[in-house]
């Protein structure tokens, strides 16, 4: 255990853990599968870190770097808003607005290690050297700066993997499981070697890297994982269940190591985001159609309505129990690589000139009213827009679950409610909750039911209870603190380090986890924020927005 401190620190290592949730971390080690995180409960300051609304990847991230609001840092989904770019291009590091945490450390002439870290593709030019992470398209990518930094890479650790090539596994298969979790357990192992690599040979002082294993596993396997599900008794789950846990104990051990190598270099451990069981789907453009709210093409939603029926027939309980798998799998392959032209079809598949109000994706969790804007839209700005707006949040909440009769939605906001900024104009005019995120609003056309159970099968989603974890001698030790949320870890990090936090940052120094000696020596300091110029846009190129849809697709981001 590192001994106190009250001087700020020269380094510091941000370590990701995407949708670690203690709903798994705290009971595992409580039994002692993870004593390395037993550990950390007693030897940190920690506590839940409360996720951007919604709790999804790009926002979250983004939120974490820039310690902002997604209405500043402009980022709402995988994919462009389509109020800012009709055509949806695939988000990249460039349309991240404002500075993020290695622009300033690289201002206070420190540099900065970034590997892994979503939404980082195609890597920008920093003081110090970047790995990208999730967005990025293949191993075949130039996924580094410097650009010789792969070719160091793959002579240091061998055969790195930036991503794993989910859509090829149906994990319904008990052998398609196997080898998932073995690219998983491989991925993982290879990242953490790189990892080992560049803490003892590059010079850093800032050190941000992301593991995406836990995600990936939660994604496909939760139900798996919660006693609370049925699927967790299944014998599919059995099986698979020592071997799923082995992966968190893969990060216990790393963890382990880790606290080894620091001496007193402070480490901060953090997820975007939670996880939790998927049991619902709320398919919010046939709701929206339903309410006359909707227009779609006939010609487009006939060969919609033949697909869907398709799809839901292979997910049918009878269709699982009398039909060979073999040929479950063989529609289910054909179901994801025709699902592939879905999304950028959606826009195609509307006609506008009836329709005043769309759900565009499942990251964003909103709805678009489609105003009059440069010679397009049909809704009235003004009077007319506040009173669809209103209208529509009033039905949203009176929608009910005819299986029980009850309440689906939880919570409806109107966009200047969760954010603000110069962004802010982009987001979805509605961001709604629906049963804590248990029941998810996705964008498909031509289904005919409203709602439509996700209970047979074991997938999950996001939660807004990440974690946090502070280890180090500024920290107190066996501390548990609240009210953390995303955009607080950037001004933290800033201050542990001694630096001034921009007076643009939404978050706050969260003072609660730091030594009362640390406090006592150093007040919180703040800088004007200086812009910086513009940076410019590289979009994806056809082929590599194909490939970083499907892996989204598979992990449940797009449809």
């Amino acid at each position: 255990m590192p001994s106190s401190s009250s001087s700020p620190s020269d380094r510091v290592i941000l370590l990701g853990l995407d949708g670690a949730t203690y709903r798994l971390l705290k009971p595992w080690a409580d039994e002692g599968l993870l004593p390395n995180f037993a550990a950390l409960f007693t030897e940190s300051t920690w506590g839940e870190l409360a996720s951007t609304i919604p709790p999804t990847t790009p926002p979250a991230w983004a939120a974490c770097l820039t310690g902002k609001n997604p209405g500043k840092h402009g980022i709402f989904d995988f994919r462009e808003s389509p109020l800012k770019y009709p055509d949806r291009p695939l988000i990249n590091l460039s349309s991240m607005q404002g500075r993020k945490l290695w622009h300033l450390f690289a201002a206070n002439g420190k540099k900065s290690a970034v590997v892994n870290v979503p939404i980082t593709f195609p890597p920008e030019k920093i003081d110090g050297l970047m790995v990208s992470g999730m967005m990025t398209p293949s191993n075949d990518s130039d996924y580094t700066y410097p650009a010789d930094l792969k070719a160091e890479i793959l002579k240091a650790v061998g055969d790195y993997v930036v991503n794993i090539d989910i859509p090829k596994y149906d994990v319904e298969l008990e052998k398609d499981a196997n080898n998932f979790l073995s690219d998983v357990e491989h991925s993982f192992q290879k990242r953490k070697e790189l990892f080992w690599y560049l803490l003892e040979n590059k010079e850093w002082h800032f050190f941000m890297i992301v593991f995406v294993n836990l995600d990936r596993i939660q994604h496909l396997f939760w139900k798996y994982l919660d006693p609370e599900w049925p699927q967790y008794n299944s014998k599919m789950a059995r099986k698979l269940r020592p071997r799923i846990i082995k992966s968190y104990q893969m990060v216990d051990e790393m963890l382990g190591e880790l606290r080894g190598r620091l001496g007193d270099t402070p480490l901060v451990i953090m997820s975007d985001h939670g996880f939790g069981a998927t049991r619902q789907w709320f398919n919010v453009n046939t709701w929206l159609a339903q309410k006359g709210y909707l227009k779609t093409k006939p010609e487009v939603l006939r060969k919609r309505r033949l697909f869907m029926f398709l799809m839901n027939l292979n997910d049918s309980p009878l269709v699982k129990a009398l039909v060979p798998k073999s040929i479950q799998s063989a529609v289910r392959g054909k179901i994801r690589r025709g699902r592939s032209t879905f999304k950028s079809d959606l826009e195609a598949a509307l006609d506008y000139s009836g329709t005043k109000a769309f759900f565009a994706s499942i990251p964003a969790q909103g709805i678009f009213i489609n105003v009059k804007r440069n010679g397009a839209g049909i809704v009235d700005p003004g009077a007319e827009y506040d009173q669809l707006r209103q209208e529509i949040k009033e039905r949203l909440l009176q929608i009910k679950d005819p299986a029980n009769g009850e309440s689906v939605v939880d919570h409806v906001y109107f966009r200047e409610e969760l954010y603000h900024g110069d962004q802010a104009k982009y987001a979805p005019d509605l961001v709604f909750v629906a049963r804590n995120y248990g029941c998810l609003g996705r964008q498909l056309i031509g289904l005919n039911r409203v709602l439509q159970t996700s209970a047979n099968t074991p997938n999950g989603f996001h939660r807004m209870e990440g974690v946090f974890m502070a280890y180090g001698p500024q920290f107190k030790k066996g501390h548990k603190i609240e009210g953390a949320e995303m955009p607080d870890v950037a001004p933290t990090i800033l201050h542990l380090t001694g630096q001034a936090v921009p007076d643009d940052m939404d978050g706050k120094v969260l003072a609660d986890i730091f030594s009362p000696e640390f406090v006592k020596t150093n007040a919180v300091k703040s800088v004007k924020a200086d812009d910086l110029p513009e940076v410019e846009r590289k979009d994806f190129s056809d082929a590599e927005s194909a490939e970083i849809a499907d892996r989204l697709r598979s992990l449940g981001y797009l449809e």
